[in-house]
């Protein structure tokens, strides 16, 4: 007879940042692409090309690919897709870190919409509205006519 030794699975994570990084930077350079076709696109159709990198490319550079691919970093780093995964369970990892990604995205988005647009502070006195006779007075914000 033989003897078998009982399977034990470890229960160790062994993150692997390589192939994480793989990962983003194929996804980094498929968006990269997409700028480049949309470039070019543009470029033949004549608009707006003067522009592009200022405008339009290192913008989304910034706040759109380089958030994404860092999301998909992060979440193929810390919950890694193994051998042994079924493959239900590599789509669900996949999904979360196009997930992470999307919403890392949307947030550096929001970040950037703020601070381009300009949410000025009232200390400053650049708010694009002027206050209220009412709030002038209980404030005294301005001279009294």
């Amino acid at each position: 007879m033989t003897e078998t030794a009982p399977v034990t699975h470890s229960t160790s994570v062994d993150r692997d940042a390589r192939s994480a990084l793989l990962v983003a930077l194929i996804v980094a350079a498929v968006l990269v692409l997409d700028l480049l076709v949309s470039f070019l696109e543009s470029f033949a159709f004549g608009s707006g090309s003067r522009d592009f990198l200022l405008g339009i490319a290192l913008p989304q550079l910034l706040v759109d690919i380089v958030p994404k691919a860092v999301g998909i970093l992060v979440v193929l780093w810390l919950w890694p897709a193994r051998v042994e995964d079924r493959v239900v369970m590599v789509l669900v990892k996949a999904l979360v870190a196009a997930a992470a990604a999307c919403v890392l995205a949307a947030l550096v988005g929001f970040v950037y919409t703020v601070v381009v647009y300009g949410v000025r502070f009232s200390d400053a006195g650049a708010l694009p509205y002027t206050p209220s006779r009412a709030s002038c007075r209980r404030w005294s914000c301005s001279p009294r006519s």
